[in-house]
Formats: structure tokens, sequence, C-alpha cells
């Protein structure tokens, strides 16, 4: 059981050490060029070896999207400000506006299996992986937009609406801050995190 036990712990660790190697390749502009065989360099193991653990470059990839995005779900659920549901949103978006930023290594990852041709080439278990991480993110904030509404903080209305509606917001944003001030010359990253944020709130109480 022992042996067995340290085998597994081996293979986690290889495994991770696989998907570093790939975010620091793929966290420039040439990351379309990486192949798999300068990530095994890059974690230094052979080639065959990655695909122990990964059928293709697609699906290392997509293993690291999920892991950013159970990153930021882990720090929703952990670091939570006390106070009313309205200080409580305000607060996880500010703070989740932030953790792309302090993550900005994530963005061609992110951006590419997001992508529409990916979504619709990519392994039909990884749309239910996606779909059940996405159901995760509701579970956490439904429950605030429901308690600001029933404290008259937030307009009535059907929390899954505004999640649309808040969802397309924060995409458009976390566009612009990774698109960096060359291209999005509106402001700096401090600038865009208020800006949308108070758009974001004052969407659902109709004020800042």
């Amino acid at each position: 059981m022992a042996l067995q036990d340290r085998k597994q712990r081996e293979f986690q660790r290889r495994e991770q050490d696989i998907l570093a190697a790939a975010l620091e390749l793929c966290s420039t502009p040439e990351w379309e060029s990486v192949a798999v065989g300068q990530i095994a360099d890059r974690a230094e193991i052979g080639k065959g070896t990655v695909y122990k653990h990964f059928v293709s470059k697609d699906e290392l990839l997509f293993r690291l999207m999920m892991d950013f995005y159970h990153g930021l779900l882990r720090m929703l659920r952990d670091d939570m400000t006390e106070g009313s549901p309205k200080e409580k949103l305000r607060y996880a978006v500010e703070r989740s506006l932030h953790y792309h930023i302090e993550h900005k290594e994530y963005r061609y990852v992110v951006e590419y299996c997001e992508r529409i041709d990916f979504k619709e080439r990519a392994n039909p278990a990884w749309r239910g992986d996606f779909l059940e991480l996405d159901r995760a993110f509701q579970a956490w904030g439904i429950p605030i937009l429901e308690a600001g509404m029933d404290a008259g903080q937030f307009q009535r209305q059907p929390p899954e609406r505004v999640l649309i509606g808040m969802h397309a917001c924060f995409k458009g944003a976390i566009a612009m801050v990774w698109a960096s001030q060359d291209w999005c010359p509106l402001g700096d990253d401090e600038t865009v995190v208020e800006a949308v944020t108070d758009f974001m709130m004052a969407g659902l109480t109709g004020r800042t």
C-alpha cells in the first residue's frame, strides 16, 4: 500500500511539473508554436511521459484553464469579507478582477480554450467538467444575490438573469485588462477595476 501511495504521489508531482512547464511556455505571444516535446524538455521528462498524463496538447491546456478557474473559485469561497450581501458582492467582483490581473500568465491559455473552435472539437467530457465548474460558481453566487434581494439591497429579478449580465460585463473587463494599455487606452488596471465594479453594482442596486 505504501509503495502504491508513493507511486501515486510521484505521478501527481510529475503531472504538476508538466502543467507548470506548459504554463511557463504558453504564457508568451509565441504560445501557439509550443510543441509537446518542448513542454517535456522544460519538465525534464520524456515526451512519451507527457502523453501518459494528457492525451493531447489541447487536453493539457484545458486542464490549465480549469486549474485557473478552480483557483478563482477557491479564492471566492475562502477569501470573503464580512458584511452585507452588497459589500460581499462588491468585494468579490474587485477580488475576481484582481485575480485575473495577478494571473495574466494564464491569459493565452484561457482565451484559447474559450474559443468556439476549441469547444467544437473538444472532448465531450470536458464540456461536462466545465459545466460542473459553472454550477459551482452559481452555487456560490446565487445565495448572495438572493440574500441581497431579500434585504432590499438588490433589485428583485431572477438570479440566473443577473448572472448573465454580470458575466458579460466581467468578460469584457477581463479582455481589457488582459489586452494591456497598448490596446486598451481607457485607463490602467485599477481604473478598469473601479469603473467595472461601480458599473456592475449600479446595475444591481440602481446606485454604486
